[in-house]
């Protein structure tokens, strides 16, 4: 099996990486900001709920994406269930049985 190019990286991984990367340090400031000014913390938090959701859509999307590209390349990559060397030796196979 080739390894894939390490120079290239599907779009989907790209835009879900930088998203979780903005995510962490999203929440990291927030914790820091909560901590420098305790009465604004309940902003935050609401700030904070929107932000949590479009990460979780971010790597729901992203796994389901991931998830159909292995299905779709296993399906392409196996082989037929019928194949017409498996044919030719089932018909030569009764030629000899039906012969002796």
């Amino acid at each position: 099996m080739a390894k894939p190019d390490p120079k290239f990286m599907q779009y989907s991984k790209k835009m879900a990486s930088r998203v979780t990367i903005f995510w962490m340090i999203y929440r990291i400031v927030n914790l820091i900001i909560a901590i420098i000014q305790p009465s604004i913390s309940n902003a935050l938090v609401d700030l904070s709920a929107g932000i949590d959701t479009i990460m979780i859509v971010n790597m729901g999307a992203y796994t389901m994406n991931s998830g159909t590209e292995k299905v779709a390349i296993a399906f392409g990559k196996r082989k037929s269930l019928y194949s017409t060397d498996d044919v030719e030796k089932d018909e030569s196979d009764e030629k000899e049985d039906e012969n002796g």
